[in-house]
């Protein structure tokens, strides 16, 4: 997620998906033996973090009324890079990207909008941000922990989770305000509850 330095009236809010565990806590797990900042629990940023530009009552409201618009769906991940401008290790999103945007998009408008640093892709944070002479070296370091821990890289994207930065809070303090769960169906890419190992 992408900082604000500026300190709204309201604060600044962000919308995540949290990776289920237990693939989550093994991600956890993975992030605290590559460098870079301490990062928080596993997610997938949805909505990047952005200042609220009305109470956080209202803003809430207008993002549960979208979010029932959504079914849950699968996710898969796919390979190990670098962004580029930050130095940031990820894994990007192959079979799920469209829906990912589509959530995003639905969300980043009227009162919830914001113009964002950089564009927006889905990805999960692996570790960075990495000295530029050491991230392809930390890059093949996290994808071959990756393929190596036999995880099922599919999983399901069932709940949103809307965080909440007080005004007055440092960057480290978000809240989280509520989780919205995805509707089930009506999409036809409903998926199952969580991740299995793999069998190769």
């Amino acid at each position: 997620m992408t900082k604000n330095s500026e300190k709204p009236q309201w604060g600044s809010f962000a919308l995540v998906s949290y990776i289920p565990d237990p693939l989550g806590s093994y991600f956890d797990s993975l992030r605290q033996i590559l460098p870079g900042k301490e990062n928080p629990q596993a997610h997938i940023t949805i909505l990047p973090p952005r200042p609220l530009k009305l109470p956080v009552e209202s803003a809430s409201l207008q993002a549960k009324k979208i979010l029932e618009r959504f079914s849950r769906f699968e996710v898969e991940l796919a390979k190990v890079h670098f962004f580029p401008e930050t130095h940031v290790v990820y894994l990007d999103i192959a079979e799920g990207n469209a829906p990912l945007h589509d959530l995003h998009d639905a969300l980043n408008t009227g009162d919830l909008d914001a113009a964002e640093n950089f564009e927006f892709r889905p990805h999960l944070t692996l570790g960075g941000p990495v000295p530029e002479q050491d991230v392809e070296e930390v890059r093949t370091q996290a994808e071959q922990e990756w393929h190596a821990s036999g995880w099922s890289p599919r999983f399901a994207i069932d709940d949103v989770v809307f965080l909440w930065l007080r005004p007055s809070g440092s960057w480290d303090d978000w809240h989280r305000l509520w989780s919205h769960r995805l509707r089930t169906g009506g999409s036809g890419k409903a998926a199952t509850a969580g991740p299995t190992t793999r069998t190769s």
